[in-house]
C-alpha cells in the first residue's frame, strides 16, 4: 500500500482528494494549517516551512501539491507569490531530498490567460485550446501557476516524474448559490452575493469541474505510467460549460473573429463544450469528467428546463 502526502489536505479540494485516495486503499498523510476531519495522518503548519514539509515527506511514495492561495481575490500579489512559489519550491525540494518519485502539481487553466478580467485578460488564439497554445498569464495568481509549472519541470529534469493538472474553476457544493446568482443575472454579478463562500469563477465561458471528478483525476495522475524524469500536463474541465450561450457564439460576441475555431465539429456535436482540449486527458490520463452542474440552472434564461446532470 502506497503512502501519499497531500498538501492543502484540509482545504476545499484537498478534502475530496484525501477521500478519493482513502477509498482506493492509499495511506494518506495530510499537511495543512489545520487538521482535517478525515482518517489521515496530519502535519499541521505552513507549506513554506522547510522543516515541517521535510518531516511530512519522510517515507512517502508520492506527493500531491495542492496548498496555495487559490485565486486572485484571496491575497495580494506579494502573498500569492510568497505562498505559491515558495511553497511549491519547498515541497519539490523536500520531495527530491526524500527520494519521492512522483509529484502531482495542482496548476490552473489561468496559465492560458483567459480567466479573470483583473489580469488584463487576453483572448485565446484558437479553440479548442491545447498544450501548444502560448501561456498568456497576466495576473499574480496565474503567473504563480506558470512559474510553479516551471519549477515542476525543473525537478522532472532532475529525475522526478511530475504531472501538472490545469484545472478550471472547481464548483464546490458550497458555491451552488453563487453559480445560480450569476446565471440569473450575469451582467451584474460581481460577487459573493447570495450567501455563498466564494465567487462563481470559470472565466468568460463559465468553465467548471466537480471536485469529485477532479479528485479522481489526481488519483489517475498518481497512477499514470511514466518514466523517471517525465513531465506531463493536462487541461481538466467538465464536458460542458455553465454559460447560457454556446461556446462559439460567446467567443464571437466577445472577440469577433479573433479566435480561430480549429475543430468546429466538436462544437457542432456539443455547443457548450469547453474552450480547452480535453482529448489529451481522455486518451493519456484516462480521465473524462462524469459530472456537470448545468442541471442546477435548468429553467433559467438560456438554460432549457430539461437539462439534466
Amino acid at each position: 500500500m502506497s503512502t501519499v502526502l497531500v498538501t492543502g489536505a484540509a482545504g476545499l479540494l484537498g478534502r475530496f482528494v484525501v477521500r478519493e485516495l482513502l477509498a482506493q486503499g492509499y495511506r494518506v498523510r495530510g499537511l495543512d494549517r489545520r487538521a482535517g476531519e478525515t482518517d489521515a495522518e496530519w502535519h499541521v503548519g505552513d507549506v513554506t516551512d522547510p522543516a515541517l514539509v521535510a518531516r511530512a515527506m519522510t517515507g512517502v511514495d508520492g506527493v500531491m501539491h495542492i496548498a496555495a492561495i487559490p485565486n486572485i481575490w484571496s491575497g495580494d500579489g506579494q502573498t500569492i507569490m510568497r505562498v505559491n512559489l515558495l511553497g511549491t519550491y519547498t515541497v519539490f525540494e523536500a520531495a527530491e531530498a526524500a527520494g519521492v518519485k512522483r509529484a502531482i502539481f495542482c496548476s490552473s487553466d489561468s496559465v492560458a490567460g483567459y480567466t479573470v478580467r483583473e489580469g488584463r485578460m487576453l483572448p485565446p488564439r484558437y479553440a479548442p485550446l491545447d498544450l501548444d497554445h502560448p501561456l498568456l498569464a497576466t495576473d499574480p495568481y496565474a503567473i504563480s501557476k506558470v512559474m510553479g509549472e516551471d519549477l515542476a519541470r525543473a525537478y522532472a529534469l532532475r529525475g522526478m516524474s511530475v504531472v501538472a493538472l490545469r484545472t478550471v474553476f472547481v464548483a464546490y457544493p458550497e458555491m451552488a448559490c453563487e453559480i445560480l446568482a450569476r446565471a440569473k443575472d450575469p451582467a451584474v454579478y460581481r460577487g459573493p452575493m447570495a450567501g455563498g463562500s466564494s465567487s462563481a469563477g470559470g472565466g468568460p465561458l463559465h468553465h467548471h469541474i466537480d471536485p469529485r471528478d477532479l479528485a479522481r483525476a489526481f488519483r489517475l495522475a498518481l497512477e499514470l505510467p511514466m518514466q523517471p524524469g517525465g513531465f506531463e500536463c493536462f487541461y481538466l474541465s467538465a464536458q460542458v460549460t455553465l454559460s447560457p450561450e454556446p461556446t462559439i457564439e460567446r467567443l464571437r460576441r466577445l472577440h469577433g473573429d479573433a479566435v480561430q475555431i480549429r475543430n468546429p465539429q466538436l462544437y457542432a456535436r456539443q455547443p457548450f463544450a469547453p474552450l480547452y482540449d480535453l482529448a489529451h486527458a481522455a486518451e493519456r490520463l484516462g480521465f473524462t469528467a462524469h459530472i456537470d452542474q448545468r442541471h442546477l440552472l435548468a429553467g433559467l434564461p438560456g438554460f432549457p428546463p430539461g437539462e439534466k446532470q
